[in-house]
């Protein structure tokens, strides 16, 4: 990092930083790029290709990528839109249709539990509505209403339950604006689907036509479509936009910034409980030296790894840690128990655990 001099608005002379990551070539024509660029490169078109066609614009509607509620039977409907518990046998009464969705039902469940449980990702949703479009040889197709949608197995039948609300596709706005210089209202566009407390689709899918009706190739489909609607790519692309970090760059092949990382750092100074004033003392729970040694490392930014054998404060030191993070507002934060540490009630009674400070919720300004 250097500075230069450059000349603002009014003439005066003012200094900028500038880094090598700024230039591009220099007088003599030759190329400066950053060491770990070809690195950069490499993650962002992984990125890009993560996950497949995002569903969210390139939905591929078949028997087979999901379950058509709009060929359900018109008695079902009214307790499946309220969100009330539905088997898919009420949704399906005759014998071909309830076949045909209880194989995309089963699909989707599959990809639902992968999802879920390797990933973290709740992705099934129901789809009101499906835009389509082209722009020369490429097709599109996404979603416009979109509704989280849980689905369970039920003996040989599928539970559906519609959870959340309503929201417009957000990618569909995102790509209305950058293909066509469209400002959609997510909002006031999904406001339109309920009239009285009542869903009723209709007027939005009336809306979005009217729009779109300067532009010949795009249509509005009326459609309820239950699938896994997750878009892993796009938000990943777009967080790669920017991969200037110190730990990335080492990784990449900056010496620099390898030197940095590896350098050892200095073991913070910090006074055992035996020699301070017991008032001195700002952790959730009591701990010994050896416990505080470790957080006064965290603290310091430390990275480092702690084994601990059954009994020996392990959950205790996750309890503290998470305690001071929270109080701190930054850090990261990995341990075995924090699936025990989520059982903490809203009251900040620990619900199962009590070596779990009842402070810990309210340290951390929200309830659990």
């Amino acid at each position: 990092m250097w500075r230069r001099e450059e000349k603002s608005a009014d003439g005066t002379a003012a200094d900028a930083a500038v880094s090598i990551s700024d230039l591009h070539e220099t007088a003599t024509g030759v190329e400066i790029a950053h060491a770990a660029e070809a690195e950069r490169t490499r993650l962002r078109a992984e990125a890009a290709d993560f996950g497949g066609p995002s569903p969210l614009v390139s939905f591929r509607d078949g028997p087979e990528s999901g379950i058509d509620i709009s060929k359900a039977h018109p008695g079902s409907l009214p307790q499946f839109i309220t969100g009330k518990s539905t088997l898919l046998s009420n949704l399906f009464r005759d014998e071909v249709g309830l076949r045909t969705a209880r194989l995309a039902a089963e699909r989707i469940t599959a990809k639902n539990t992968e999802l879920r449980t390797v990933r973290g990702i709740e992705a099934v949703h129901l789809a009101v509505g499906v835009a389509r479009w082209r722009i020369g040889g490429a097709g599109f197709a996404a979603p416009v209403l979109l509704r989280p949608l849980a689905i369970r197995r039920h003996h040989s039948d599928f539970e559906l339950k519609l959870q959340g609300a309503f929201e417009v596709n957000p990618e569909l706005v995102r790509i209305a604006r950058e293909h066509f210089g469209l400002s959609i209202d997510a909002a006031a566009l999904a406001a339109l689907a309920y009239d009285g407390g009542i869903f009723k689709p209709q007027p939005v899918i009336d809306s979005l036509r009217a729009m779109t009706r300067s532009i010949d190739t795009f249509s509005v489909e009326p459609r309820l479509v239950v699938s896994t609607f997750a878009d892993v790519s796009g938000a990943m692309s777009r967080d790669g936009g920017s991969l200037d970090h110190v730990l990335l760059n080492a990784l990449g092949g900056h010496v620099g910034d390898r030197e940095r990382v590896t350098a050892p750092r200095a073991t913070p100074h910090h006074t055992g409980p035996d020699d301070r004033s017991p008032a001195s003392d700002n952790l959730l729970l009591d701990a010994d030296a050896e416990q505080e040694a470790v957080l006064a490392r965290v603290a310091a930014g430390h990275s480092l790894t702690v084994a601990t054998l059954p009994g020996t404060g392990g959950r205790r030191l996750s309890s503290m840690r998470s305690g001071s993070w929270c109080a701190a507002g930054s850090g990261s934060w990995w341990s075995r128990h924090v699936g025990r540490l989520s059982t903490v009630s809203a009251t900040g009674s620990p619900a199962s655990d009590s070596t779990v400070s009842p402070s810990l919720p309210r340290a951390c300004g929200a309830t659990w």
